[in-house]
């Protein structure tokens, strides 16, 4: 008798925990019209430059038929997407303007270059998010705000979470961010300003992974990386006995890398004797190697450099843009990243002509 009740008791909890999983797996019709006049096209809501990892369905297409299409689909999670048009697949691979598609969106409007959406995400990224970030400004798109005041948006994604700390749009904006311009301590104290919620979620926790694999910090020492030297053969990257350490990631191909070169030379012939050094690291792909050999010559460059061999490193370190620098102290610690000869410069006159 009390094996009989077990056994039901079982069958019931079974019974719910399929119905429930069925409930939550289900796929939902989301209606979309364009408003274009593309009365027959395909249409897709793509993942743009982010990486597919972030995504549950990184593409969504959908044939346009009478201005009229549906896309079903299941989204856990918010996702952040951008507007592509089979039409124009050969001018146009996607537009920049973002939209947000989540569990509660219901209708999409696309228009040429961007959608309108009807769920709570996109609502509180236009009636919200933008016009928190865009305060004070002249500008309208959150493109262009990025383009030319980076640092005061990312200081205002800092207050924004702050103050609205389960927000998914700010956190694919932190992630945009993080794979445009790599590791801050910003960024992290960010990361880690999100809900228990949110950090819940499978998003926040891919982010949080990546954050934790990156080994390349300010105020933390230099890490040792296995690289190759100018012979092709396995080395490790050894820190200089020196005051302060310029790490250079650059590659042969990149004109501001090679236009920022002389300067950084004058800035060795004078600092050296006095306690700089710098290293290279070139992130050349395999068939570039005898360019890169061919640049440290026809530059003369006097320092030593290093072989990231396509970039495989300085990608794990989310290092895309090029130059990027870290200016290291005597004991290896990462003091600053990104700093401008110039300002490198002036640092090295105040801390090395005493």
């Amino acid at each position: 008798m009390i094996n009989a009740r077990l056994n039901l008791k079982f069958i019931s909890l079974l019974t719910i925990l399929i119905y429930s999983n069925n409930i939550l797996s289900q796929n939902k019709v989301i209606d979309g019209e364009t408003v274009n006049q593309k009365k027959s096209d395909t249409i897709s809501f793509v993942n743009g430059i982010m990486n597919k990892k972030y995504y549950e369905h990184a593409i969504i297409t959908s044939e346009v038929i009478d201005n009229r299409f549906k896309i079903d689909v299941f989204l856990s999670y918010p996702q952040m997407y951008f507007l592509s048009w089979k039409s124009e697949k050969n001018n146009v691979l996607f537009y920049g303007d973002p939209f947000f598609i989540d569990s509660s969106t219901k209708k999409i409007f696309a228009r040429e270059t961007n959608c309108e959406v009807d769920g709570d995400s996109f609502l509180e990224f236009k009636n919200e998010f933008l016009p928190f970030i865009l305060k004070e400004s002249n500008l309208a798109n959150i493109n262009d705000y990025l383009f030319e005041n980076g640092n005061k948006f990312d200081s205002r994604l800092a207050s924004y979470v702050s103050n609205k700390n389960d927000s998914y749009v700010a956190l694919w904006f932190l992630v945009k961010r993080f794979n445009e311009n790599g590791y801050s301590s910003l960024y992290e104290e960010i990361l880690n300003s999100f809900s228990k919620k949110i950090k819940s979620g499978k998003l926040w926790m891919i982010l949080n992974q990546e954050f934790k694999n990156i080994t390349i910090k300010e105020n933390k020492k230099f890490p040792d990386l296995h690289l190759k030297n100018t012979d092709l053969k396995e080395d490790v990257l050894k820190i200089p006995n020196a005051e302060f350490t310029l790490i250079d990631f650059w590659f042969s191909r990149c004109r501001p890398c090679l236009e920022q070169m002389p300067l950084l030379k004058e800035i060795y012939s004078n600092y050296n004797s006095k306690g700089f050094n710098i290293l290279g690291i070139s992130t050349d792909k395999t068939v570039n190697l005898e360019i890169w050999k061919k640049r440290i010559i026809e530059k003369e460059i006097p320092w030593q450099n290093y072989l990231d061999e396509n970039a495989v490193l300085a990608t794990n370190e989310k290092i895309f843009s090029y130059p990027t620098n870290f200016l290291l102290d005597k004991n290896g610690k990462v003091l600053k990243k990104n700093i401008n000869p110039v300002d490198l410069q002036k640092f090295l006159k105040e801390n090395l002509n005493k």
